[in-house]
């Protein structure tokens, strides 16, 4: 959903609060008895407690995954860097085989794979060719003749970058359950219905105290939203780090020459 549909929505949610309080305002507290805010204003205190560490754990979860999916994007890239730059210190074929395998493999991952993962979390079948290939240039004749202990460092930067290639599209296909958005946005207009009936004699006062809580609590819940999916939505992570790789691909082909 677009960001400006979400204001908009963050917005709404503030008028129907105002309207809210002013139809209960107009309609329930000619009836009012000694002791309604005795009552209530416990309970309230209760439900808005526990759903402001509820929705506290949401949106530090739905954080938390975004950011491991981030710091897992950087790790595959520099994987890849690193790597490159190893294949230098083989032998020339061998070297020219990886590092046209690797160059392949990431700019399948910043031209093709990043968007289907945005759209429908999938994978690149350029992408998933070149993450194969680099395990089969081992049985190649070229390989045979590499030390012992760069090809053991080769396999050990290519199976690192096949797993963190693994968790980015498990990491691109996860979002916040519908069980879950459903107990977030109905906590929230719970607390708001019941906080509307806390009595007030002044109605303004009452009017923007209401509001300023469902703008908070819709602001956090777009929060929630934007962070729950990392590789799609307003602020979805964008693949920097595999096209700095690429940079330093260019620059470690400029220093072979």
């Amino acid at each position: 959903m677009p960001i400006p549909e979400l204001v908009t929505l963050v917005v709404l949610s503030g008028l129907l609060t105002a309207l809210g309080v002013t139809v209960v305002h107009k309609t329930v507290f000619r009836h009012v008895k000694e002791g309604h805010n005795e009552v209530l204003v416990p309970i309230f205190l209760t439900a808005g407690t526990i759903y402001a560490v509820f929705l506290a754990f949401v949106v530090v979860a739905v954080w938390e995954a975004n950011d491991a999916a981030r710091l897992n994007a950087a790790d595959e890239a520099s994987s890849l860097s690193t790597l490159y730059r190893g294949t230098t210190g083989i032998t020339p074929s061998a070297g020219q085989d990886l590092r046209q395998i690797l160059r392949a493999y990431t700019e399948a991952v910043v031209g093709d794979e990043w968007a289907i993962q945005a759209k429908t979390g999938g994978v690149s079948p350029q992408a998933r060719r070149a993450s194969v290939e680099l395990f089969q240039v081992f049985q190649t004749a070229a390989m045979a003749h590499v030390d012992p202990s760069l090809k053991s460092m080769v396999l050990t930067l290519a199976t690192q970058i096949q797993s963190d290639r693994n968790k980015r599209t498990l990491q691109a296909s996860e979002s916040l359950s519908p069980a879950m958005w459903i107990a977030t946005i109905g906590g929230g207009t719970l607390v708001l219905f019941m906080g509307l009936f806390l009595f007030m004699e002044n109605l303004w006062p009452h009017i923007l105290m209401q509001s300023t809580l469902s703008l908070l609590i819709a602001s956090l819940l777009c929060i929630a939203y934007f962070f729950s999916t990392p590789f799609s939505g307003p602020l979805a992570l964008h693949p920097d780090s595999f096209e700095h790789s690429l940079s330093v691909f260019s620059s470690v082909d400029q220093m072979n020459r």
